[in-house]
């Protein structure tokens, strides 16, 4: 079969012979033959690549075709020797064309290069095609486009054969990142400046031949290198695992050949052109599939997430919930595209049943609906997770911070355009019944041991103090990690406890020896659920720990480590912790001191310099 090449080429041949043929038939005084004889040998005897072509040596090679034209359809009245000589005279001439047009080719950038060199190319793109040349023609002129439109891409950051298959599936993801990066940057400059470019050069050149032959030019040009150019987000969707955080990058490819769409069905409007048109369909679609393949997987690692919420943390916001918040902020971006990748995708037969909180249209789309079930699947995890801890209010309090930071999330961020107003009340709504829940299951029996006057008043008080002061180091790590919430939580335990002691305090404060007044109790209640009250669980509440952990560091055991007493401006010795005590401190004492001694001294001590 025939080569595109050589089918393209007989069709601008025979488009272009036409063209000649009524020429001729029209009257005209063309020069005797041996003038164009002599004006083609005089021509050829002193080219070079650097000579001006002039259309005097066009005029005359188009005659010396006809003129061969005109002995072959008379053999009779002519020689097979002037038959062979004219023929090599027309090679001959066609050689200098063919390197002609190599030359202004490399010559030209884009369709807005000088319009003297783009009609030069007409010129001698036409001359060749008339004179049967239009193979070499076309071998030529793709050749040398292909290399320029390979060379524009290059600059644009974004090299063809180093992003080919083979060599996608050995990189590492960092790797792989930037060449996707690389891809979305060239993507634009690509489809409206070097295709387009190229479009409207191959109509400025060829527009003497017929449209659909100008189409196949382009197209023969573009089509391999536009192929392996919008073949990249497939070999991205094959290579990439489904891990939540690469589906930006895969969003961020599907925005950008979505956006392109009006300027792609332009630039390769023509039938020619209609495979690189199914190419970027297909990647369009891988895209689609893998965007929502690595939502479902995200939705499952919620639901399999099986990590026990450690009593330690005193239910603070779990990594997890951070995690799916900041994900579907970011998810939040990408409304737009959303729209269309989720339009038809199946539901969990629960996510089909959630319904809008507000009246507005928007807050019922596919993204919304999504959004609003992922955030579903994260509540139910944490319920489950909540039901784990064995005791009921840290349970709640677990509650509490993290749905209470969901909502916040929401409603500070683009995503309280998503889900609307009323999904932000509703879930505040459960945080204030979850907090209650905190308040009565953590505090009822604190204000059930309070003294009342028909009781003995000795015993209760003390058995007040008893429970009081155990629950206060039980939840000496407990965290509500809002302020202002941490401090509607403080004024219902105060509320539940305070005002019952005053008025019992008020009456027995004479009587008997109250260790705590109503003012002590109220300011424990007050120092309560503080984020920096919570240690860990090998950490002590004294006020060494803590300056050591204020200062980052390490806290010794008992003997692990000693430090030497320096005088002011002295140096410390290799591996040696200096500090500088305060001046009263004696320095005739022994030098060798526990580090928690020293912590100890400095945190009771004024003017220290550490």
């Amino acid at each position: 079969m025939p080569s595109t090449t050589t089918t393209l080429a007989t069709l601008l041949t025979n488009s272009s012979s036409t063209r000649v043929a009524d020429d001729q038939n029209r009257p005209s005084r063309l020069p005797p033959i041996t003038d164009s004889i002599s004006t083609i040998h005089a021509f050829i005897s002193k080219w070079d690549p650097h000579s001006s072509l002039s259309s005097r040596f066009l005029r005359a090679t188009t005659h010396l075709h006809s003129y061969l034209l005109h002995l072959a359809a008379s053999p009779a009245r002519s020689s097979h020797s002037e038959l062979m000589r004219t023929n090599s005279l027309l090679q001959s001439a066609m050689y200098c064309l063919d390197q002609e047009l190599k030359n202004h080719l490399l010559s030209i950038s884009d369709a807005h290069t000088l319009s003297d060199t783009i009609s030069t190319v007409r010129s001698i793109v036409e001359t060749m095609l008339s004179t049967g040349y239009g193979e070499e023609c076309l071998t030529t002129y793709q050749s040398i486009r292909r290399s320029a439109v390979t060379s524009q891409l290059n600059q644009l950051g974004f090299d063809l054969y180093i992003n080919r298959t083979r060599k996608l599936r050995k990189l590492k993801w960092e790797d792989l990142d930037h060449r996707i990066h690389s891809w979305i940057d060239a993507s634009q400059k690509a489809v409206r400046s070097v295709f387009f470019h190229e479009q409207q050069l191959s109509e400025k050149i060829f527009g003497a031949s017929p449209e659909s032959v100008r189409d196949s030019v382009f197209a023969s040009i573009i089509s391999d290198i536009a192929g392996h150019f919008f073949a990249f987000p497939e070999y991205v969707c094959k290579r990439v695992k489904r891990s939540p955080e690469r589906l930006f990058r895969l969003l961020d490819m599907y925005e950008i050949l979505s956006d392109l769409m009006p300027d792609i069905e332009s630039v390769f409007a023509s039938e020619a052109a209609s495979p690189i048109r199914t190419k970027i369909m297909s990647a369009l679609t891988k895209l689609t599939v893998s965007i929502r393949t690595i939502l479902l997987e995200f939705e499952r690692a919620i639901q399999k997430d099986t990590k026990k919420p450690q009593t330690s943390t005193g239910g603070r916001v779990l990594p997890l919930t951070r995690y799916v918040m900041n994900f579907l902020l970011s998810l939040s971006d990408y409304e737009a595209p959303l729209r269309v990748i989720l339009a038809d995708m199946p539901q969990e037969s629960d996510a089909s049943s959630i319904q809008s909180y507000d009246s507005d249209d928007r807050y019922g789309s596919p993204v919304s609906v999504r959004i609003s079930w992922l955030l579903l699947v994260l509540q139910r995890k944490l319920e489950s997770k909540a039901e784990k801890y064995r005791d009921v209010a840290l349970s709640y309090l677990f509650l509490v911070n993290n749905l209470h930071y969901m909502a916040k999330k929401v409603e500070n961020s683009i995503l309280k355009e998503s889900l609307g107003d009323e999904w932000v009340a509703v879930h505040m709504t459960k945080v204030r019944r979850y907090m209650d829940g905190h308040v009565r299951s953590g505090w009822a029996h604190v204000s059930a041991a309070l003294p009342v006057k028909e009781e003995e008043p000795v015993e209760r008080v003390r058995e007040f103090e008893m429970v009081f002061q155990k629950v206060l180091k039980e939840r000496e790590g407990w965290v509500v990690v809002d302020p202002t919430l941490r401090n509607e939580v403080r004024l219902l335990v105060e509320s539940m406890l305070v005002p019952a002691y005053r008025a019992w305090y008020q009456v027995y404060r004479g009587k008997m020896e109250v260790r705590c007044a109503p003012e002590d109790i109220q300011n424990r209640v007050l120092g309560l659920y503080e984020p920096s009250s919570a240690g860990s669980a090998s950490s002590s509440g004294s006020g060494s720990a803590k300056l050591l952990r204020r200062l980052g560091c390490y806290l010794p055991q008992r003997g692990d480590i000693s430090i030497r007493l320096q005088k002011e401006g002295a140096k410390a010795l290799p591996g040696e912790f200096s500090l500088r005590y305060p001046i009263s401190y004696d320095p005739h004492q022994r030098h060798e001191l526990s580090l928690r001694y020293q912590i100890d001294n400095l945190t009771s001590s004024k003017g220290v310099v550490i």
